[in-house]
C-alpha cells in the first residue's frame, strides 16, 4: 500500500539518516509510488532544506537549517509587513490569543499596540519577552521543554495545556506553505504542538513570506483547508491557496 505524503517524506529522511544516500529508483518501490511521485518528494524536501537534491537522489544536507538568530535577520521588511497587516485585520481588544513560536510572530508580537487589552499565549519564550513591553496585557507563556532549534516549547505538557483553552485566534510561522502538501516546518515536535494550537482555535492565521510559498517541509502542521487565513507581504502565487478557501491578506 502506497504511504501518505507526509507519511512518505518522514520514512524518505529516515532512510537518508540511516544510510547516508537515497536513491529515487530504489525509493519508488520501497514506498509503493511512482518515481514521479519520488522525485516530487525529494524536490520539496531538497526546496525546504532538509536534503541535498543530486541526480538520480539525494544526499544529507550540506549545512544545518539557519539558527534563529540569522533568520531573524532574513526578510525584516516583509515581516514587519506582514505583521502590521495582520494586527490591523484580525487583532481585536478582549481577544485570547495564541502564538507560536518563529521570527514573523515574534515581529508580531513586538508590533501589538501598546494599549491592547487582550490575553496572549504563547509556546515560544523569546515571544513572551516581547509581549511583555505591552503592559495591557495578559501572557501565558506554555510549561515544558524547549528546543534550542526552534526555541520553542514541545511535548505533551504544551499539547495537554492546549486542550483546555479556545484561543479567538492563533498566529503561526511556518517553513513552507504548499496548496497540496500543507503548512510545514523541519521539526517534528514543534509540528506537533503548532496541529494542537491549530485544533484548539477558532481561527488560524498563518504568517509567511511570500518565499516561502509552493515549498514543502517534512512535517505537517495542518492542511492549507484547515487555516483560515495566510498573511504575506505579496498575493503573487496564492490563487492555488485561496481555492481551499484561505483568505490571502497581503500588504502589498
Amino acid at each position: 500500500m502506497a504511504a501518505l505524503g507526509v507519511e512518505r517524506r518522514e520514512e524518505i529522511l529516515r532512510l537518508l539518516d540511516d544510510e547516508g544516500r537515497v536513491l529515487a529508483s530504489d525509493l519508488a518501490p520501497r514506498l509503493g509510488v511512482s518515481l514521479d511521485t519520488v522525485r516530487r518528494d525529494l524536490d520539496e524536501l531538497g526546496a525546504a532544506g532538509v536534503l541535498r537534491r543530486v541526480r538520480g537522489g539525494a544526499l544529507p544536507p550540506s549545512r544545518t537549517s539557519p539558527k534563529f538568530s540569522e533568520r531573524a535577520g532574513e526578510d525584516v521588511s516583509a515581516k514587519r509587513a506582514i505583521a502590521d497587516v495582520a494586527v490591523q485585520r484580525l487583532v481585536k481588544p478582549g481577544q485570547l490569543l495564541a502564538l507560536g513560536g518563529g521570527t514573523s510572530v515574534r515581529e508580531l508580537a513586538r508590533r501589538l499596540p501598546d494599549d491592547l487589552h487582550a490575553s496572549v499565549l504563547t509556546t515560544a519564550p523569546d515571544v513572551a519577552v516581547a509581549l511583555l513591553d505591552h503592559p495591557a496585557l495578559e501572557v501565558i507563556l506554555l510549561g515544558g521543554p524547549v528546543n534550542p532549534e526552534t526555541r520553542t516549547v514541545i511535548g505533551v505538557e504544551a499539547i495537554q495545556a492546549l486542550t483546555s483553552v479556545r484561543p479567538d485566534v492563533c498566529f503561526l510561522g511556518a517553513c513552507s506553505v504548499h496548496a497540496d502538501a500543507g503548512v510545514t516546518v523541519l521539526h517534528r515536535e514543534e509540528a506537533l504542538v503548532d496541529r494542537a494550537m491549530l485544533q484548539a482555535s477558532a481561527a488560524t492565521a498563518v504568517l509567511s513570506a511570500s518565499a516561502k510559498l509552493g515549498t514543502a517541509g517534512p512535517y505537517v502542521i495542518g492542511a492549507v483547508r484547515e487555516i483560515d487565513y495566510l498573511v504575506t507581504d505579496h498575493a503573487d502565487g496564492t490563487a492555488d491557496i485561496g481555492a481551499h478557501g484561505v483568505e490571502v491578506i497581503a500588504a502589498a
